[in-house]
C-alpha cells in the first residue's frame, strides 16, 4: 500500500498518507467551491510531470481542505507515463468524480481556469462510460452525462476573459 503525491513538481511516495489528508469518500464536505480550483491544479501538477495517477475511483482519492491531494495505489501499481494522448481520459474521469460531490457548474467552470479549451476538449472525447473507469460508474450519482453537456457547453463558449473575483462565493462563518 503506498500513497503518491507531487510536492514542489516532484513525484512522491509515502506509506502513509500525508498528514491531514483524508479519503474523499466521507469527507465529500470538505470540497467547496474554492477548494475544487485548487484541487484542478493539484491534478493539473501530475499532467504536468507527465504522470498518470491510473483509473480513478473514490476510494483512491485523498485530498485535505488546503487542496493537497494524493492518490492511493495497491503494492502492485504504481503511477504510470501519460497515454500519447495525454491527460484527457484522466481529465475526464476526474471531471466526474469531483461532480458526484459538487455542482457541476462548479467543477466545469473551475476546470475552465487550469486547462485550455483544447484540452477540455479532448477530456469531452472520453466522457462517456466506454472511457471512464467502472468505479466512478458505480459511484451514485450517474453524472457522466451532465458532466458532458456542461463541459461541451464551456468549450463552445472558448476561452475565460480575465480572472475569477471569487464574487459568487462567500463562506458561512459558523
Amino acid at each position: 500500500m503506498a500513497f503518491w503525491f507531487m510536492q514542489d513538481g516532484a513525484l512522491q511516495r509515502a506509506a502513509h498518507p500525508p498528514t491531514g489528508l483524508k479519503p474523499l469518500i466521507g469527507n465529500g464536505h470538505l470540497l467547496l467551491p474554492p477548494l475544487i480550483g485548487t484541487l484542478h491544479y493539484s491534478f493539473q501538477a501530475w499532467e504536468q510531470a507527465g504522470l498518470s495517477p491510473g483509473p480513478l475511483a473514490p476510494d483512491r482519492v485523498w485530498v485535505d481542505a488546503r487542496g493537497g491531494l494524493a492518490f492511493h495505489f495497491t503494492d502492485q501499481t504504481h503511477p504510470q507515463p501519460l497515454l500519447h494522448i495525454g491527460v484527457a481520459p484522466d481529465l475526464a474521469a476526474w471531471l466526474v468524480l469531483l461532480d458526484k460531490w459538487m455542482e457541476t457548474f462548479v467543477v466545469v467552470a473551475r476546470a475552465r481556469t487550469v486547462w485550455g479549451v483544447p484540452t477540455l476538449g479532448g477530456a469531452l472525447s472520453f466522457l462517456t462510460p466506454a472511457f471512464l473507469p467502472q468505479a466512478l460508474l458505480h459511484q451514485p450519482p450517474d453524472n457522466w452525462e451532465r458532466v458532458a453537456v456542461a463541459l461541451a457547453q464551456a468549450v463552445a463558449d472558448g476561452t475565460l476573459r480575465g480572472a475569477s473575483q471569487e464574487r459568487h462565493w462567500q463562506e458561512r462563518l459558523a
